[in-house]
């Protein structure tokens, strides 16, 4: 289906004037607060990989328990993916991103409490349903403020904030939770209290005009408009007796025909994508441990391995514009892939260094074309539900590969992990080729 195709004969909607606004001041700030949001995200998400090895020694876990405690996250995630994605559909973008950060915060620093793994587990689950509800919306909701012709490189750019909270877990692995057998219990800590300061920063972010447009909350759309576009902005808003109010567009639900084959489309991207990626990341101080590296060493290869999602984000986001998100996930994908093969047959440090990092750097850069892709694809009244699905789905691949992982590196060492991850983001490559569309600087989606 082409762009064309996508536009047609839908009805003008006042938050179209979107698309051609200058960046503002606004815009910066709520890119800011979006990518701090990714950023807890990342450090969430990253940090169980350095509370493993320890947990493991001191609470004595077979390898089903700690894939269990590995995989929590994931779990989690697939729960709140799916409930985010159908309720900002339904009751707003922004409610839904406020009430999961405060879930997570809860939950992150009670974890710190925990006595046994049962009652851990349960607690991480908990901070996945949170971080899970909040990554689903934070693109989508964001996407629907920017100007179009920026809106491929500034999406991209906001998921690099996954990248500094990768890096920072690396670094309470290296500096505090290696320092101290409860180093750990501290860490959890800091990675929940500051979002009580997020929580604060968020409380002035409006709701999302294009969602309270098609809810029928015109006056209130035009208001967040009319912010937005500042005052270089104005001479592009048409009067206000020329907005259009007409009924909500109406349109073909997320399962039908219309939608259906793109659907499947990012399900099969983002599983295979993500079955690589936590089956890699969750386990990265475990597997270097495997190689005879001591913890320490293993922390401090770990961190320069994390510090790879950097460059690889941030090149991806880059080039999101003048290549298109397809060909950027393509390229990323291939490097990920030949990284994983180069892993298979490494020996020395250097050269499990080196794979480790093109592989983290083509994983991220997939990702942050990914998630600035998948909005593209949909209309306002299903985008959320449609990236909550492709998400939710996609935490079942990542179960399997935290698992996976787990259990082929106690029977076959390194080297089959990393010939499987290949070969899963081999998969993502040719649906790339064979099924997906390209998306452009244009206007979203409507009909």
């Amino acid at each position: 289906m082409d762009r064309q195709a996508d536009r047609g004969d839908m009805p003008v909607m006042m938050s179209s004037v979107l698309d051609v606004l200058p960046l503002s001041r606004v815009h910066v700030r709520l890119l800011l607060i979006g990518g701090l949001g990714y950023l807890f995200d990342g450090l969430d998400g990253s940090s169980l990989a350095f509370f493993l090895p320890v947990l493991r020694g001191a609470w004595h876990l077979s390898g089903v328990q700690a894939g269990l405690i590995a995989s929590s996250t994931s779990q989690g995630y697939l729960i709140g993916s799916f409930l985010s994605g159908f309720l900002a559909d339904r009751i707003g973008r922004r409610r839904i991103m406020m009430s999961a950060l405060a879930l997570y915060c809860v939950a992150s620093c009670l974890s710190a409490l925990a006595q046994d793994w049962q009652s851990y587990f349960v607690l991480r689950l908990v901070c996945g349903i949170g971080t899970g509800a909040e990554a689903v919306v934070i693109i989508p909701y964001i996407a629907e403020f920017l100007p179009a012709r920026l809106r491929g490189r500034l999406c991209g750019a906001v998921v690099g904030f996954f990248s500094f909270g990768y890096f920072l877990a690396a670094c309470l692995g290296y500096f505090v939770v290696s320092a101290a057998p409860e180093g750990w219990r501290m860490a959890s800590v800091m990675t929940g209290l500051p979002i009580l300061l997020l929580l604060w920063w968020r409380r002035a972010l409006p709701e999302s005009p294009r969602w309270l447009e098609i809810r029928g909350r015109h006056a209130e759309a035009r208001l967040v408009i009319q912010a937005f576009a500042g005052g270089r902005g104005r001479d592009r808003l048409p009067p206000d007796q020329a907005w259009a109010e007409g009924a909500s567009p109406a349109g073909p639900g997320v399962w039908s025909a219309r939608w259906r084959s793109r659907v499947l489309l990012c399900v099969w991207l983002w599983t295979w994508l993500f079955f690589s990626f936590y089956g890699f990341f969750s386990w990265i101080p475990s597997l270097l441990l495997k190689h005879g590296l001591n913890l320490s060493d293993s922390f401090g290869l770990s961190l320069l391995i994390f510090a790879a999602q950097i460059p690889g984000y941030f090149v991806a986001a880059w080039l999101n514009g003048p290549l298109g998100r397809r060909r950027v996930m393509i390229g990323a994908l291939l490097l990920a892939a030949l990284s994983a093969l180069l892993l298979v047959r490494a020996e020395g440090v250097a050269g499990l260094l080196a794979g480790a990092m093109g592989l983290s750097a083509g994983l991220n850069g997939a990702v942050a074309a990914l998630y600035a892709y998948t909005p593209e694809l949909f209309p306002t009244r299903i985008r959320a539900t449609a990236m909550g699905l492709a998400s939710g789905i996609s935490r079942l691949g990542a179960i399997g590969g935290v698992f996976g992982v787990s259990l082929i590196a106690e029977r076959g060492g390194t080297a089959p992990v990393f010939a499987v991850t290949g070969a899963a983001l081999g998969l993502a490559v040719l649906a790339l080729f064979t099924a997906a569309p390209e998306t452009d600087n244009s206007a979203l989606p409507e009909q």
